[in-house]
Formats: C-alpha cells, sequence, structure tokens
C-alpha cells in the first residue's frame, strides 16, 4: 500500500476537525475521498501537504511512518497537489505558473522560454488544447485558472500521489473529460491519484475505491465497484438524498431584465435576452465561451460600451453596481475567493456588507454595532445551517461549501428583484446543494428574476425553465420545454461556426 492513514486526530481550538480518520490508497489506483462540507477533508488533506500537523494518529508511506512537517517535505516524497482555491500569480501566463516553484530549463546560463513552453504544451494537449498560454492568469477564467492549476501539477516531473480537489468544478463537460482521461493515464502509470469531488456520479465513473469522511471521522471506505450513490449518500450524511425533478414552467410575469444589443465577443456580435418574473434562464457554454464575463456584464462588474440593460424598466448605467442593488439586483460570483469574499474581514462583516444600514450603531452613524454584526450572522447560520464558529473568525476559516452560503445570505433579509449566480454550487457537498437549489427556486417562486451559469449538466437541467448557450461569445441555442436536453445542449455549446439566434 502506497499511502495509509490511521487513526488521524486534529482540533483547531475546541473545534474536532479529525476524530480518527483513516484512508488507504494503492499505488496505480483513483481513490475517492467524499463528504458533506466540514467533514474534515480539507484538513486531512492538509496533513499530506505539510500545512497542518496532526494531533494524534500517524501517516504511512511505503509501510514506514512518517513526518511531513513542509510542503517542501510532501514534495520531496512525490506527492502532489491541486487545490479548489485558486493560487496562481495574475500578472504571469500559464507558461510562467506552471514553473512557480519549479527548477526552470535553461540553455547556457538563460532561462530557456521556448523548452518552458514546450513542457506546458505537451500536458495542456492532452487535457486543455483550447487552452491560451500567453495570456496573463488575471484575464482567463476561473476555469481556465483552474486549467492551469491542473497543467501544473501534472507536468512531466516525478510524481507517486496526486491529490485533486474539485478538480471539475468549473469545468465543461467536455474538459471534464479531457480531465478524466488524464487522470487515467496517471494511474496507468503507477501513479496514486486521491480525488476529491461532490459530483457522486463523477467519483463513482472515474474511481477504483473510495473513502467517506463524516464529521471528522471514517464511516465508510470500500471498492467502486457494487457501490451506488444512495450507499454513498447515506454514508456521507445518514441519511437518503433529496432529489428533485423537472422544474415546472412558471407562468411567467413581466419582464424584469431586459438585455438589449449588448456588444459582446470579438466578432462585433451583440447579445439580447429577457427574463421574467418568476423565472430561471440558465446559461451553458464550454470554458471561455463568454458565460461569466457576460453576467459581469450586466452586474456592472464590467464596463461596455453601448447595448442596454433594464432592472424592471429602469435603464441601468454600465459599471454602476449600487443603483443595481438599490433595485433589488442580488450577484453570487464564480471566485468566491478573490471576487465574492473579502477576506480580511470577518464572517459576520461578510454576510452584513451588501446592506451596512441594517447593522448601524446609529441610523446616523457611519459605525457598525458589533451585536447587529453577530446577530445578522447568527441568523444567516441558522437559515442555511453554516458550520461555524465566531461569527467574528475569518470567512477562510469556513469549508467552501459554507463560504459559498455565506455569499447566499449576504442577501437575505432584502427585496430580491434579480438574482445573478455564476457557478452556484461550485464545491458544495451533495446536502448543501439540495438547500441552494431549494433557496433558488423560493426566490424565483417569490416573484424574482434568474440569470444562472453552471458547468454542472444535472443543475442545469434541474433548475432551469429556459436554457441559452453559448459559443464563442454568441448564443448558439435558446431552448425550453421539451428541447431542453443533453444532446440538444451539448451539441450547441460545440457549435464553433455558428450563427447568432434570434433574441428572446
Amino acid at each position: 500500500m502506497l499511502l495509509e492513514i490511521r487513526g488521524l486526530e486534529k482540533r483547531f481550538g475546541g473545534a474536532r476537525a479529525l476524530a480518527g480518520a483513516s484512508l488507504s490508497v494503492a499505488a496505480g489506483s483513483v481513490h475517492g475521498l467524499i463528504g458533506e462540507n466540514g467533514a474534515g477533508k480539507s484538513t486531512l488533506i492538509k496533513t499530506l501537504s505539510g500545512l497542518v500537523r496532526p494531533d494524534a494518529g500517524e501517516i504511512r508511506v511505503d509501510g514506514e511512518a512518517i513526518a511531513i512537517s513542509s510542503v517542501r517535505e510532501a514534495e520531496a516524497l512525490g506527492f502532489r497537489f491541486i487545490h479548489q482555491e485558486l493560487s496562481l500569480v495574475p500578472q504571469f501566463d500559464a507558461v510562467e505558473n506552471a514553473f512557480v516553484g519549479r527548477s526552470y530549463p535553461k540553455r547556457g546560463p538563460f532561462i530557456d522560454r521556448v523548452a518552458m513552453r514546450r513542457a506546458v504544451a505537451a500536458t495542456a494537449a492532452a487535457i486543455a488544447p483550447d487552452l491560451p498560454l500567453d495570456v496573463p492568469a488575471g484575464r482567463l477564467t476561473t476555469g481556465q485558472k483552474q486549467l492551469v492549476e491542473i497543467i501544473r501539477a501534472l507536468m512531466n516531473e516525478p510524481a507517486r500521489l496526486v491529490v485533486m480537489d474539485e478538480p471539475t468544478a468549473s469545468l465543461s463537460e467536455g474538459e471534464a473529460r479531457r480531465l478524466h482521461e488524464a487522470v487515467r493515464t496517471l494511474a496507468a502509470r503507477g501513479v496514486a491519484v486521491i480525488y476529491i469531488s461532490h459530483r457522486l456520479d463523477e467519483v463513482a465513473e472515474i474511481c477504483d475505491a473510495f473513502t467517506v469522511l463524516r464529521n471528522g471521522t471514517t464511516a465508510g471506505t470500500g471498492v467502486m465497484l457494487g457501490t451506488t450513490r444512495a450507499d454513498l449518500v447515506r454514508m456521507m450524511s445518514g441519511h437518503e438524498e433529496i432529489v428533485g425533478g423537472r422544474p415546472a414552467v412558471p407562468a411567467v410575469g413581466k419582464p424584469v431584465l431586459e438585455v438589449r444589443d449588448l456588444p459582446f465577443g470579438q466578432r462585433g456580435n451583440t447579445l439580447s435576452l429577457t427574463v421574467g418574473e418568476g423565472e430561471i434562464l440558465g446559461l451553458y457554454g464550454l470554458v471561455g465561451a463568454g458565460r461569466s464575463s457576460f453576467m459581469k456584464m450586466i452586474w456592472g462588474a464590467r464596463r461596455t460600451e453601448g447595448g442596454t440593460v433594464l432592472l424592471d424598466g429602469r435603464v441601468l448605467k454600465p459599471g454602476d453596481i449600487h443603483a443595481r442593488i438599490r433595485c433589488g439586483g442580488a450577484y453570487v460570483p464564480e471566485d468566491r475567493r478573490h471576487e465574492g469574499l473579502v477576506t480580511a474581514r470577518s464572517i459576520a462583516e461578510n454576510v452584513a456588507i451588501s446592506d451596512l444600514s441594517r447593522v448601524r450603531a446609529h441610523p446616523a452613524l457611519p459605525v457598525t454595532s458589533r451585536s447587529r454584526l453577530a446577530a445578522r450572522a447568527e441568523d444567516i447560520r441558522t437559515q442555511l445551517s453554516v458550520k461555524m464558529g465566531s461569527p467574528f473568525a475569518l470567512p477562510l476559516t469556513l469549508s467552501g461549501g459554507n463560504q459559498q452560503k455565506l455569499l447566499f445570505g449576504r442577501w437575505f433579509g432584502g427585496r430580491i428583484r434579480l438574482l445573478i449566480l455564476d457557478e452556484p454550487t461550485r464545491g458544495v457537498d451533495v446536502g448543501a446543494k439540495a438547500e441552494i437549489h431549494a433557496i433558488v427556486r423560493r426566490i424565483a417562486g417569490e416573484g424574482a428574476a434568474v440569470l444562472m451559469t453552471t458547468s454542472d449538466m444535472d443543475e442545469l437541467l434541474a433548475l432551469s425553465h429556459r436554457v441559452a448557450v453559448f459559443a464563442n461569445g454568441e448564443i448558439t441555442a435558446r431552448l425550453e420545454g421539451e428541447a431542453i436536453t443533453p444532446p440538444r445542449i451539448i451539441d450547441a455549446a460545440f457549435h464553433h461556426e455558428t450563427r447568432r439566434e434570434p433574441a428572446a
């Protein structure tokens, strides 16, 4: 057995993150590590990377007990990590980012940039052949950044264990399939892979064996063959999965969001669409198709010249986010760490930031009340089942799923007319995912218009009343009713030479 983890325990203050977790991974196998948010997955992985020292238990490699005290020691063991939270240098392109922390190839006394690019391109060809290698990371989409992280970890250096934390969370089905092929290639070479994903169907497809964590301890382990999704859900949560069906077509009310002739893409295109009261419009497309950029333009986070955006008939100026919030707009971005959370501020402040007037010490003073901040955070904790300690702790002390809940919670308590969601359940477990879906349906049921983009086909089908498919900065299909099927959606997403669809 390449890796054995036995009885790991870890406390952070009064919180017990690991309570006797165990895990065994064989060389040449793909091992699924699953569990709800807060189950202890991240802490366990950090013990392997040298970022966290366990309080008790042991880690064995090739049968020998070891202590991993630093990232450098983990890398010396041949351990590689693809983290869910991105850590790229924004000013560096994909090639430069891939070589951060590595030895640079040289030609004489100089760095050989041609050899660097060749090495990156060779890995990218199998996973992301369309990834722009010469564009600064700060200008890439979240999905493209994720691909750069994956390439950096998989480049040809000796690796014995590769840990992947939600690697396909922001990838389309096409990119995910290519990643799965790369994972199988790694395993065929004798590399062990620990694969962390909340997409249980993906775990069942790619993994040979699995370990389930619940409340910091191992709730189940076994081979994937013969194990059902229902079995995994029971081990994760202790209860059956709540499965939603296709959404009923709502009696769509008057238009809430109207986008008219918005300039978009590199071909001089313009985009138009309308979302009515009570309607959920899903956007789908491959990484780089333009969905996130389009939503940022609507929200005002990206300026645009020309076109018109109306909310309840009111024309919104480009870049005026405050006007959108005043009119009942709400936005949950894809990259929660860099675009959603204010990581230097407390959980309570992050929840309250959308409307500080509710937590002021006095209406006439620009000073917040600590007790009101705490009460607001407690309210969100209760409504969304957020697992957290002190409301004045920093948000990065929470698991990814609980961070995502904060982004939803900050809009609670106000009147929502337009809800813009970019990958709303990225990195969220099946239980929290069902809760978020229920929240989205409830907000739409109260008369709001919802504009949502997701790379999760099941989520798209479960929530969307209509679907618009993006490719190369254009809408290539507008689907509703029985026409919303995976083959039609995927065909339109891969349809690069397109004509612009009429506005709906």
